[in-house]
């Protein structure tokens, strides 16, 4: 038993370390390309240096219009990582799911998944609903809200793309991934959202798509937005 427990708290170590050796790789990947469009965009400033003269000012034009080709190559550069990244993410997250579902035949830790894949403001909330459950005498969970299934058993996932991804100007992160979650006789189309938080993404809601719900907004709806829950 303290075996299993051990192996549980290791696992967000293991996820961290195959996704740094996953990420490396397409960050030289990334990166080659971009060098290759910043080389192609100096040789064609250098070619066309000749063309024009200071007084009609088409040099400065040109290595002006140069500047924001490169500084966009760059973001698109930081972009095209970051999905990568997210992509990863998510995918390692629930490639633990699986495993765990598989060895513990559909039990697994909720709460435990919440404190090491989630954000501070998504794990507030959830003591909130849970404070609302114990005073209330009800139930406001009545899925697994990280298979969106009433059996986990014989669940898998498939079909991970990122549907956005944002940096904001002062480098804010956010990004959404969906997936595919199948049972035994049915499936799930899935959103998660994530927010870049103490260095990492973490999940900050879900979203069924099938049936257009909204975890976040049904929690806050299930406390009548009442904020003295969230103290």
């Amino acid at each position: 038993m303290w075996f299993r427990s051990f192996a549980v708290t290791l696992q967000p170590i293991l996820i961290n370390r195959n996704l740094a050796s996953k990420i490396f790789r397409v960050v030289k990947k990334v990166l080659f390309l971009g060098l290759m469009l910043v080389i192609g965009l100096l040789s064609t400033s250098c070619t066309g240096s000749g063309k024009g003269t200071p007084e009609n000012g088409s040099g400065a034009e040109k290595v002006q219009k140069d500047t924001v080709m490169s500084d966009s190559v760059l973001s698109e550069m930081a972009l095209a990582i970051e999905r990568q990244v997210v992509l990863e993410r998510v995918k390692s997250i629930y490639g633990l799911i699986k495993q765990e579902t598989t060895y513990l035949g559909g039990n697994v830790d909720n709460d435990l998944l919440d404190k090491a894949f989630c954000t501070k403001a998504w794990n507030k909330l959830l003591m909130a609903v849970r404070r609302k459950e114990f005073q209330s005498n009800s139930l406001f969970f009545e899925v697994n809200r990280w298979t969106m299934t009433y059996d986990s058993k014989l669940v898998n996932f498939d079909e991970f793309e990122v549907a956005d991804c944002y940096i904001g100007p002062n480098n804010e992160k956010t990004a959404a991934v969906n997936f595919t979650v199948y049972d035994s006789d049915s499936y799930s189309p899935i959103r998660v959202e994530l927010v870049y938080e103490d260095g990492q993404w973490k999940i900050d809601n879900f979203h069924h798509l099938k049936y257009m719900l909204n975890l976040r907004e049904s929690m806050y709806q299930y406390l009548d937005h009442d904020l003295a829950y969230l103290i």
